[in-house]
C-alpha cells in the first residue's frame, strides 16, 4: 500500500481546499472520529490509526508492474461519521493483484467536519471527492491504472457519495461505471431537519463555533445529535445543496442524471441486523414491526403476514430486520435499477446472502466486505468472521471479487468460470445471488411497494 495526499487546506478548517497536484507521500492517517457503532461486527480496526484534520489521503494498491491497468475508486462507508479509506479493512491488494487492476481507497470528512460552518451549511465531502477523482486522473499512470477507464464504487455512505458524484456535470468522464454496493434510501435533510441539528449543536458547543470549537469538542457535539436522534434514524447525513440535489434518490430523475455506461448495485440479505442485531428482543413486539410498516410501505395491509407467513417461526425483531433491509435499501435497488434499465443504462443486481456465525448478525450490512476484497487477515479480529469456515469464505471471496473486478476491467460481472450473469431489464423477475452454495438466481420480491418521500 501507498498513501498519497491529494488536497491540502487553506485558511481555516472550512477553507477552500487547495490541490495536490503531485504524488506526495504521506503517514495513513483518518479524520476524526469516536469508536463506530457496527465495532461489535467489524471489530476495532478504525482505533488503530492517528486521527487527523488533515487526513486528505488515497491509499493506492497495484500489482507489481503494473501499467495501463483499469482502476477501482471505492469510497468506503460508515454511516457519514466513522470510516477511512487507509484502514486495514480496506487492504486491496489481493483485490488488485487477482483482478488485474489499480485500487484507490478514498478518506473523505466525516462528521461536524463535513458540514461548512454549520449543518446546512454545504457538504464539504463533494469538493474533495472531486480533488481526489482528479489526482486519480493526473497520477494514476505513474501507478500503473488506466485513466480513461475508471470505475467510482462505494459501500454504505460512501455509494451515497459515489451516487451523487454519478449526477453531477463536474465529474463527467472522471469515471465510465458505477458500483454501488448496500446503497441506503437516504434523502438528504432540508432546512428544518438541518435547523433541528443546529440547536442541539448550539446547546452542545455552547457560544463556541463550529469553527472555533476544538477537535474534542466537535465530536461531543456530534455525539449529542447522535443521542438525540437515536431510534429515529441518522443524526448527521447530508443535506440538499447546489451539489447534492433534493430529489437524489428520486430515481426516474436520478438516473436521467447519470453520466456512467454501467452499474452494479449489490446488498446484502440481513442488511439491517448490523444497526439492530445487538438491541433486546423485547425491544420488537410484533406491533412495532407492524407500526413500521404502516409508515414505509404503500400498500401495507397484508405485508406483515405475508413475511410472517415467508417464515412462520420468526421473532418480532426477525421480521423488524427484514422489512428495514427491504424498504431502506433492498427495494431501493431495484426501483434502481428498473429506472436505470428503462432508460438505457446497462445495470446488474447482485445480491449476498453467505451468513455469519455472530449470533444476530447474519449477512449483515458490511458483512460482505471482507469476501469483496478478498483479505480475511486483515479482518482477523472481526467478530462477524469468527468460526466462518476457511472454505467457506474463500469459495464466496472468489466468486464476490471476481464478479466485481471483471465489473470494473470490462463493465459486466462474471462467474469465475468467465460466464456473464444476467443484466437486469425493467421488471425483471430475478437476480443472481451469492450464497455458501454459490451464484444462485434468485426471485426479486416484487410484492411490496415502498413509500418514498417527496422532495422539492
Amino acid at each position: 500500500m501507498s498513501v498519497y495526499s491529494y488536497a491540502q487546506r487553506g485558511a481555516g478548517r472550512f477553507g477552500e481546499l487547495g490541490e495536490v497536484t503531485e504524488l506526495t507521500e504521506a503517514a495513513p492517517a483518518i479524520f476524526p472520529q469516536t469508536p463506530g457503532s457496527l465495532d461489535w461486527l467489524l471489530g476495532p480496526a478504525l482505533q488503530e490509526l492517528p486521527q487527523s484534520e488533515d487526513a486528505f489521503q488515497v491509499a493506492v494498491f497495484a500489482p507489481e508492474g503494473a501499467k495501463g491497468l483499469p482502476v477501482m475508486v471505492f469510497l468506503p462507508g460508515g454511516g457519514f461519521v466513522s470510516g477511512a479509506g487507509t484502514v486495514r479493512w480496506y487492504d486491496a491488494q489481493n483485490f488488485a493483484e487477482k483482478q488485474n487492476c489499480v485500487v484507490v481507497m478514498v478518506n473523505y470528512r466525516i462528521g461536524l467536519l463535513a458540514h461548512r460552518q454549520q449543518v446546512g451549511g454545504g457538504n464539504l465531502p463533494v469538493e474533495e471527492l472531486l480533488l481526489a477523482l482528479k489526482w486519480v486522473q493526473r497520477n494514476i499512470s505513474q501507478l500503473g491504472g488506466n485513466a480513461q477507464q475508471v470505475t467510482l464504487a462505494g459501500q454504505s455512505a460512501g455509494a451515497f457519495w459515489a451516487l451523487v458524484l454519478a449526477q453531477l456535470d463536474e465529474t463527467r468522464g472522471l469515471f465510465q461505471r458505477l458500483y454501488l454496493g448496500s446503497l441506503s434510501y437516504q434523502p438528504p435533510m432540508n432546512q428544518v431537519m438541518a435547523d433541528e441539528r443546529n440547536e442541539v449543536i448550539a446547546q452542545a458547543l455552547g457560544e463556541t463555533t463550529l469553527e472555533q470549537a476544538s477537535t474534542e469538542q466537535l465530536l461531543a457535539a456530534g455525539g449529542a445529535v447522535a443521542k438525540a436522534w437515536a431510534g429515529r434514524g441518522l443524526g448527521l447525513y447530508p443535506s440538499a445543496g447546489d451539489t447534492v440535489p433534493a430529489n437524489l434518490f428520486e430515481v426516474r430523475q436520478a438516473v436521467s442524471r447519470l453520466h456512467v455506461e454501467q452499474v452494479l448495485l449489490s446488498h446484502t440479505a440481513d442488511e439491517a441486523s448490523a444497526f439492530i442485531g445487538m438491541a433486546p428482543e423485547q425491544a420488537f413486539s410484533f406491533d412495532a414491526v407492524r407500526g413500521f410498516i404502516a409508515g414505509n410501505f404503500t400498500q401495507p395491509e397484508g405485508v406483515f403476514e405475508a413475511l410472517l407467513a415467508d417464515a412462520p417461526a420468526a421473532t418480532g425483531k426477525q421480521l423488524m430486520i427484514k422489512v428495514m433491509s427491504l424498504h431502506q435499501i433492498q427495494l431501493y435497488a431495484t426501483e434502481f435499477a428498473d429506472a436505470a434499465a428503462g432508460n438505457g443504462t446497462q445495470v446488474q443486481l447482485l445480491g449476498f446472502e453467505v451468513r455469519s456465525p455472530l449470533p444476530n448478525a447474519g449477512s449483515a450490512h458490511c458483512f460482505e466486505l471482507p469476501f469483496l476484497f478478498d483479505n480475511r487477515d486483515a479482518w482477523h479480529d472481526a467478530p462477524m468472521l469468527n468460526g466462518l469456515p476457511e472454505e467457506t469464505f474463500n469459495a464466496a471471496a472468489a466468486q464476490l471479487s471476481g464478479a466485481v473486478g471483471s465489473f470494473v476491467r470490462n463493465g459486466t460481472t462474471r462467474n469465475t468460470a468467465g460466464r456473464a450473469l444476467p443484466v437486469h431489464e425493467a421488471g425483471a423477475a430475478s437476480m443472481t445471488a451469492l450464497a455458501e452454495s454459490g451464484l444462485v438466481e434468485r426471485q426479486i420480491d416484487r410484492r411490496f411497494a415502498a413509500k418514498r418521500q417527496v422532495m422539492a
